[in-house]
């Protein structure tokens, strides 16, 4: 699985633009060059620089062009099996904007038409202060209700724990509706195809295996 950073160059600091990547596994990266960046240039000679292989793909200042070209470069990662992550720190807001809403599209109708390919997304925050700090979040099928339950249970979780665990807790909240244990085993097996690989997810592989969100 290899992890693809999307990105779009503005006026931020370099650091912005590049200080996800030393934190977060970084295979290549996708630049989503507006014709009227100027930061282009110095951009792919840091990554240049750094190792990481990078490519440029031209995009209008507008929302539409932007998703249109995100949507179709999200989709052939994610055939490929790949885990993207978007840098939501650089570039003008209406382009992050349509970045997100392209891979949140896609990864939805990924996982909604095939069976087996596990992939990823998530999206991450860089702050420059007195050091670099990024904040993760994950990107994951909100469409389906018990996805949601299933997120927040192992994002409030302080510790991993167990699948029995979430059943437990989610019967608690759930009353009639908590689905089956068989049921609930293979929702959440739906649940992993869109987090493995992800910097959030936490599996930690034992007699009973067990699982957490970190954000």
């Amino acid at each position: 699985m290899n992890h693809i950073h999307f990105l779009i160059p503005g006026n931020e600091a370099r650091e912005v633009h590049t200080g996800g990547l030393p934190r977060l596994k970084a295979d290549a990266v996708v630049i989503f060059n507006p014709k009227d960046s100027k930061n282009v240039d110095s951009l792919t000679g840091v990554l240049g620089e750094i190792g990481i292989p990078n490519r440029l793909v031209p995009i209008e200042s507008s929302y539409l062009d932007s998703y249109r070209k995100v949507s179709y470069e999200a989709g052939g990662a994610f055939s490929r099996g790949d885990c993207v992550a978007i840098n939501m720190s650089s570039g003008p807001d209406l382009l992050r904007t349509a970045m997100e809403d392209a891979v949140r599209i896609q990864l939805y109708h990924f996982l909604h038409h095939t069976s087996e390919e596990e992939i990823s997304a998530s999206k991450y925050f860089v702050s420059r202060e007195a050091t670099t700090k990024v904040s993760v979040v994950p990107i994951w099928d909100f469409a389906t209700y018990l996805h949601n339950n299933i997120f927040e249970l192992l994002a409030a979780a302080k510790e991993p724990i167990t699948l029995a665990e979430m059943h437990r807790s989610l019967a608690r909240t759930m009353g009639r509706e908590t689905p089956r244990w068989e049921a609930f085993r293979k929702t959440f097996r739906e649940f992993k195809r869109c987090f493995k690989g992800s910097p959030c997810f936490v599996e930690v592989v034992g007699k009973g295996p067990r699982y957490q969100i970190l954000t």
